[in-house]
């Protein structure tokens, strides 16, 4: 529902941009450009204040949490942000000490949850096994001094097979009352209290600068399940229709606040009938965007508006009551939001896949939409892989652009899954910045 891009958004669209063409072999070809072709900061902007790095709680259990953080001071780094939580995935960890190939448990926690603050939360946090007898949060936090780090905790939220499966009742409802199996329902009570719970239990017990929000909103319908197919071929729109969540008590809120939920819930059930019935056609008429079939139906426009407002409601929530008395930054992985700024410490541009002048005009056009009264930080998602940095150089340029282009200070995805040439690219890429 937000008009930007999050870290998880563009990691998606650029990997199946990346599988689906030639262009990041074609452009990791190309010579590095010249320092001289990075656009200069008018302003002179100083130096970098974030300097971070994405990684996981099983790097630190793979290699020594000493290890790495020591590497990471040598490289000139100051932000860990590790992951307290975490979805599903299917890795290549190409230095990995353990292995070669990973594919993690899947949605749980690399804490050891507070049970007094999930004692009214009816969704529970499950810890990776791994993690039961290591608390890898806690184990970092008492060496961040050592090796002059700061740390965030990088958390996902809705985003849950685990307990979306495990709570069905708790989960994104279609139209048709089934499930959203890695998505838990922001609609509901129950996955709000847990959120809430989640980043209050890290805010209280853990030294951490900021808690980075990811997935804390409303999911779609693909997530890359095993054998995950649509021979409908549905549209991007009708992917979005039959994601939509009409939960029991997200569709009561609605109606309590005065929207016509049953309308708008007609409206999308007839939208996706039609497309069901005609495949692989479809009918005279049929919308091809949101905007489309909003301008014919102010009730699913009403109904949309006030989810927008369910995810807005949460970011407050969670800046208001999880993180009162700590003193722990809230900060999101997409560009500037007005609807949220004033609880918000930090928004986020992502630049996964961009060369050095793409990357400042991204960066500068995200800087241009914050208004010079709010004071946080913007930090740079920067991905080590699938063809652009292809070089030290290259790298180079890019964090300058950030730089340039008005940014905190690069993050880069991520330290499990880099190449390890790559990550030694790092030190020389934030030299003197």
């Amino acid at each position: 529902m937000q008009s930007v891009l999050s870290r998880r958004s563009l990691l998606h669209l650029s990997t199946l941009a990346a599988m689906s063409s030639r262009q990041a072999k074609a452009r990791a070809a190309r010579p590095a450009r010249a320092p001289s072709t990075v656009p200069k900061d008018p302003a002179g902007s100083g130096s970098l204040t974030i300097k971070g790095l994405f990684m996981h709680a099983w790097d630190l259990n793979d290699s020594g949490a000493d290890k790495i953080m020591a590497w990471m001071q040598d490289s000139g780094l100051n932000w860990m942000a590790i992951a307290g939580c975490y979805h599903s995935g299917w890795f290549v960890h190409p230095h990995s000490p353990r292995r070669r190939a990973y594919i993690t448990e899947g949605s749980v926690a690399y804490f050891h949850p507070d049970k007094t603050i999930f004692r009214g939360s009816p969704i529970k946090p499950i810890v990776a096994s791994f993690a039961k007898e290591t608390n890898w949060l806690a184990v970092a936090g008492k060496l961040l001094d050592k090796y002059g780090l700061h740390m965030v905790s990088w958390t996902i939220g809705s985003h849950n097979t685990r307990l979306a499966q495990k709570h069905p009742e708790f989960a994104q409802q279609n139209v048709f009352g089934d499930p959203i199996p890695h998505a838990l329902s922001i609609g509901h009570d129950a996955t709000r209290t847990y959120l809430k719970a989640l980043c209050r239990d890290l805010a209280v017990n853990y030294p951490l600068y900021g808690i980075q929000l990811e997935a804390f909103g409303w999911m779609g319908l693909r997530h890359g399940h095993h054998h995950e197919r649509d021979l409908t071929d549905l549209t991007p729109l009708e992917q979005e229709l039959l994601a939509m969540c009409f939960n029991p008590q997200t569709v009561a809120k609605a109606r309590a606040a005065g929207v016509d939920a049953d309308k708008a819930r007609e409206v999308v059930r007839a939208t996706l009938e039609a497309a069901f019935k005609e495949a692989p056609d479809r009918p005279k008429g049929h919308p091809a965007s949101m905007a489309e079939l909003e301008s014919g139906a102010p009730a699913l426009k009403a109904y949309n508006q006030f989810r927008r407002e369910l995810a807005d409601s949460l970011v407050v929530e969670i800046k208001q009551e999880s993180l009162k008395g700590t003193s722990c930054k809230l900060l999101l992985q997409s560009g500037y939001q007005k609807e949220v700024a004033s609880a918000v410490d930090g928004f986020a541009a992502g630049v996964y896949g961009k060369l050095p002048a793409e990357v400042f005009k991204t960066v500068q056009q995200g800087r241009d939409l914050i208004p010079a009264s709010w004071k946080g930080d913007y930090a740079c998602f920067v991905r080590l892989g699938m063809g652009v940095p292809a070089s030290q150089q290259q790298l180079r340029e890019i964090v300058l652009a950030v730089k340039n282009g008005g940014s905190s200070g690069p993050i880069f995805y991520n330290y499990s899954e880099s190449p390890e040439k790559m990550l030694g690219w790092i030190k020389g890429a934030l030299e003197g910045l």
